[in-house]
Parts: structure tokens; sequence; C-alpha cells
């Protein structure tokens, strides 16, 4: 009994099969570039994917440096800015010490009686002519008073109250202050113009007087009275001498004072009697 071959091998053409082997082995042949190129390219894909990401990893570690640095940066500046508070604070008390320590020195050395104050206020109609201090009839303030600071002469008590006192400045124009040129004991009497220059007047032409030269307290007595102000207390600096705007044979003499006028805080206030 002869076997039979089944029935897909028997509809399967030689000549088919030959040919499937063919191109199967072609296909085998042809892969193994093809193999390779695949390869590669899986390779670069590879490679630009792990670049692509170390640089979005790069970006990210910049991006929070950058921000961390910005925070440092304002924690910096807040603590600079802190800082400088902090020396200007101990530069202004430091102002203030040796302000009230040259107050306490000038005290020491005028023969009068003296009470240190404190400016308060200034009133805006007599900015340049008028300051407050916190000090009157009940520390025995009296009209009449002089006011200066260890670098010049103020000015004078003009009004009194029970706690405070009004001081009429030497850059009012209304005041006269009798002065004298130092080392040359040249006399003048000075006005006010503005609160850091004074007029001294009645210099005759001719006087051997310069700019740069210091002018002082007189000291010369008034009214049977004791000095005014000390003799020889800073007063100013001649700093312009013409014959412009002069009345007669006098000279035009500009002082520049030794007290800012503009920044007073601390003064020392004496009697003459």
């Amino acid at each position: 009994m002869s076997s039979r071959k089944p029935l897909l091998i028997q509809s399967i053409n030689p000549r088919t099969i030959f040919t499937i082997i063919v191109w199967l082995i072609l296909a085998w042949v042809l892969a193994r570039p093809l193999q390779g190129i695949g390869k590669n390219v899986y390779l670069m894909l590879g490679s630009f994917t792990n670049n692509v990401f170390e640089g979005l990893s790069q970006s990210k570690s910049s991006a929070e440096e950058l921000l961390q640095s910005k925070k440092l940066l304002k924690k910096r500046i807040k603590t600079i800015s802190e800082l400088s508070i902090r020396i200007n604070t101990l530069e202004n008390q430091t102002k203030e010490t040796d302000r009230l320590k040259s107050l306490l020195d000038l005290k020491n050395h005028v023969n009068y009686k003296t009470i240190t104050a404190s400016v308060i206020g200034r009133s805006a109609d007599n900015w340049h002519k008028q300051v407050i201090i916190n000090k009157g009839k009940m520390q025995n303030i009296m009209i009449g008073d002089s006011v200066l600071t260890s670098k010049g002469i103020v000015g004078q008590i003009v009004e009194v109250d029970n706690h405070s006192s009004i001081v009429q400045l030497i850059s009012d124009p209304s005041y006269k202050l009798g002065c004298k040129v130092n080392k040359k004991n040249i006399l003048g009497i000075l006005s006010g113009k503005t609160n850091s220059i004074g007029l001294l007047e009645f210099i005759p032409i001719g006087t051997d007087i310069m700019a740069g030269d210091i002018v002082v307290a007189s000291g010369i007595a008034s009214r049977n009275l004791s000095p005014t102000y000390p003799a020889g207390h800073p007063v100013g600096k001649i700093i312009k001498i013409s014959r412009k705007k002069s009345r007669g044979s006098d000279l035009y003499i500009e002082v520049k004072l030794s007290e800012d006028l503009n920044t007073l805080s601390d003064v020392l206030i004496f009697s003459p009697d």
C-alpha cells in the first residue's frame, strides 16, 4: 500500500521552493549591512537623545544656579543696606558725641553761667533768622542771653517761654554783632546776609585785610555789661573784599560764618550778668 504525500506538499512546485530559498538567502545577505546601518542609526539617535537630555539637565542646573545667585545677591544687598544704616547711625552718634564734647570743653573754658540746649524747631517765616531751643524760664534762660557753639557764634535769646526760647540768629540782616579781624585788631559790625554768609561793615577802603583773615567776636562791653560774647570766639572767615555795593568809603566784605546755621542741633547758652 503506497503512502501518499500531504495535499500541501503535493501542491508545492519544486521550482517555487527553490525560488523561495534563493530569496531567503538573498534577504539574509542584504540584511547584514542593513543591520549595521540600523545599529549606527540607533547609536546616533541614542547619542542625540543623551545630548538633548544632558543639555536640558545643564540648562536646568544653570537656571537653578542663576536663581540661587539672585537670592544670594538679594540677601547680600539687604545685608549691605542694613550695614549702611548702622554705619550712618554710628557716624551720627559719633558726630553727636563730638558736638557734646566740644560744648563741654567750651563750657569749661567760658567764665559764665552756661546751659546746654537743643534746637527743636524753626519758623517757616523766619527760617534763616530764628531757631527754637528746648530751654526757657524754668531753666533760668533770659532775654539777652548769648548762644554759641564750639565752632562759632550763633545768636541771642529774644523771646522766652517756660520750657522753650527763640534765638535770633546772626544770619538775620537786622542783627548787629561787634567783631574784629583777628590778629589785626580791626573793628567792624557783622550783619546777616544768608544762613552761611555775613557782611562785615564799617571797614574803610585801604585797610590791611585780605581774603582768608579770621573774624572773631570783639568782646567789647555794651551798656556797662560784660561782653555779650567771649572775646576772640570765632565768627567766620573773610571770603570776598570789594568796593562794589559799599557805602561811602567802606569796603564790601563777605564773611563765611564758622557755624553752619542750617544744621544746628546742640548749642550753649550763657548770660553775661
